[in-house]
């Protein structure tokens, strides 16, 4: 099965995102900032709601993902509350602040801190250079995540820009160490089925927008899922 987790920005783009075929909501705050760390009131409306995993982004502010004392105490602090209110998975990643490299500590702390709940490392991936990646592979799976979202570039450039690495480099790199691939930026209903045929990628991530809009569109999820779903059968 190919997963398709949506990005959703309120409650009520999750449900929308459920309704249109999704397999997993990515819940967070903030569509401008590129996703922060959702409240608890908007956990606990999504969970009441629906049956399919939601994982909340761990995000505290969007100038880097390099976090100092106080902004990890927050990021704890929200990875308890938000277990209180259900939620099934976590999205985060933290990086040196002296260089382009995993925190081993401190994400492993995280995930750690989880509790056996599923946590996928997210686009600060994409500031690794490719010549490191495999030293990042080995330590992503060393804290204990089970999933990179990334879009198989340098910040700022989409999966299609990135059909070669992904297929050939992320995909399998990532697999020998254990990790799974999520394929995101720019994923559309009009590139999804190409991108699946590419990179053999097990799980692929939209937001499901259409632009200048900033909740969820179902028509856009039903047609990433049929296509999805038409490429698997293929």
């Amino acid at each position: 099965m190919i997963v398709l987790e949506i990005a959703c920005f309120t409650p009520q783009s999750a449900v929308t995102a459920a309704a249109g075929g999704a397999d997993r909501i990515e819940l967070c705050h903030d569509y401008a900032a590129g996703g922060l760390t959702p409240s608890l009131d908007a956990v606990a409306t999504v969970k009441s709601q629906l049956s399919i995993p939601v994982y909340a982004m761990i995000r505290p502010h969007a100038r880097s993902f390099c976090y100092d004392a106080t902004d990890y105490a927050t990021m704890e602090s929200s990875m308890e509350d938000l277990k209180q209110a259900g939620i099934d998975g976590f999205v985060f990643g933290i990086l040196h602040a002296d260089s382009v490299a995993i925190d081993i500590k401190r994400n492993q702390a995280l995930v750690a801190r989880a509790e056996g709940r599923p946590c996928t490392f997210h686009r600060a991936f994409d500031l690794i250079p490719e010549s490191d990646w495999e030293r990042a592979w080995t330590d992503i799976a060393s804290c204990g995540f089970t999933s990179i979202l990334t879009s198989g570039g340098p910040s700022g450039r989409n999966a299609t820009d990135c059909l070669t690495l992904l297929g050939q480099r992320l995909v399998p790199g990532a697999r020998r160490h254990g990790l799974g691939i999520i394929v995101g930026g720019g994923v559309r209903a009009s590139n999804v089925a190409a991108l699946s045929e590419k990179t053999q990628a097990p799980a692929f991530h939209s937001a499901a927008l259409l632009p200048s809009e900033d909740e969820v569109r179902e028509d856009q999820v039903r047609q990433l899922r049929g296509a999805l779903d038409a490429a698997r059968r293929s």
